[in-house]
């Protein structure tokens, strides 16, 4: 459980410092994927609100990345 917790922390912290010099979308996919396994964390743990703002979080990255894809094709 801890070495995932790192991992997602790691990941989240690249996809802010990403978004912060706006290199996108990479910043995306690595908040995806860094909240992604926040989500599990918080599942795992049982952890209501650290499941629900990291969940919701990884909404808004698919979002971000549906609409990334929109601008390509």
């Amino acid at each position: 459980m801890n070495l995932l917790k790192w991992i997602g922390t790691i990941l989240c912290l690249i996809g802010i410092f990403l978004t912060s010099f706006n290199i996108y979308p990479d910043n995306l996919f690595f908040g995806l994927v860094g909240s992604g396994l926040w989500t599990i964390a918080g599942w795992i743990q049982r952890d209501s609100a650290l499941f629900a703002v990291e969940a919701v979080a990884v909404a808004f990255y698919i979002s971000g990345v549906i609409n990334w894809i929109k601008e390509i094709t």
